[in-house]
């Protein structure tokens, strides 16, 4: 089985609980992951919204600092990939993208659930969107060729976003975020939402918590957000993103090796091996190829 996940707090975890990547006791480890036929991780430096300013570049650097002792044996086990979970660590330095872009940060999600210099996220509400200095700074990412990713980040935030993709012929993607549709939460998104990334070739990667899931949080309700993103049109643009390491996620599914269950129940809710294979691999595979 090949697997290419686009969200996952296992870095900072195991950061803040000194443990090397290797043999994490959370729900991935370098040793478990390694087991797949292939397996791409798309590792997040989660900064919280409790730090701001210095403290919080202070933060995001340390973490990459974390990820360079253990490079080596992450590359041999996954092809990684970085990404920064919240843009308070540019402390309003928009001079920082280019020292994340060239330590290997290739996605940036705008904000956490608060506020940030760039924007609003999704608990305060979908009135207000990016400010000034976010609008400049996801014309920079688009640039450079870092990819903003609108999970957590409110509604007037995420239609900047994909009016700025469009007008710079960018993409967006939402790397841990499900339909709100099926499970209206302020963290899922709607159907037009879905659309528009879609429309601007970007990745939707459904999360595994089981809030955002709905039902119990099982394979069959993940199932099901799946098939309403192919419904609108997105089975080439949706993707795993499972918040392993980030969030409480049903027994059943709890653990990278619990994969391979998730594509088995997958099949019996009627996905032919060919979505699964999209869903699991190939999607994220190729739209990383070519927007990264």
């Amino acid at each position: 089985m090949r697997v290419f996940d686009l969200h996952c707090d296992t870095l900072t975890r195991c950061m803040n609980r000194g443990e090397r990547l290797a043999r994490a006791s959370g729900h991935i480890s370098l040793e478990r992951g390694g087991a797949f036929e292939r397996w791409g991780q798309v590792f997040a430096v989660f900064v919280p919204d409790t730090l701001q300013g210095e403290a919080a570049t202070a933060y995001a650097r340390r973490a990459l600092d974390f990820y360079d002792t253990q490079r080596g044996e992450i590359e041999r086990a996954c092809t990684p990939v970085l990404a920064l979970e919240n843009g308070n660590a540019l402390a309003g330095d928009i001079d920082r993208l280019e020292e994340f872009y060239a330590r290997g940060v290739k996605i940036i999600t705008l904000t956490w659930n608060g506020a940030n210099e760039l924007g609003y996220g999704a608990h305060c509400g979908a009135s207000l969107g990016l400010t000034q200095f976010g609008k400049a700074a996801v014309r920079r990412m688009l640039a450079l060729g870092v990819i903003p990713d609108v999970s957590h980040l409110n509604e007037a935030g995420f239609w900047d976003v994909a009016e700025l993709a469009a007008a710079c012929g960018g993409t967006f993607w939402a790397t841990h975020s499900n339909c709100s549709n099926i499970q209206p939460h302020c963290r899922n998104l709607s159907d037009e939402q879905l659309r528009a990334v879609f429309a601007a070739d970007g990745l939707v990667g459904i999360n595994l918590y089981t809030d955002f899931l709905g039902g119990e949080g099982t394979a069959q309700d993940a199932a099901r957000h799946l098939a309403h993103l192919i419904e609108l049109g997105g089975e080439d643009n949706a993707a795993l993103g499972s918040d392993f390491d980030g969030c409480d996620i049903h027994p059943s599914l709890a653990g990278i090796e619990r994969l391979a269950f998730l594509d088995e129940e997958m099949g019996r809710f009627g996905f032919t091996a060919k979505q699964r294979k999209k869903f699991f691999w190939s999607n994220t595979a190729k739209l990383l190829a070519k927007h990264a």
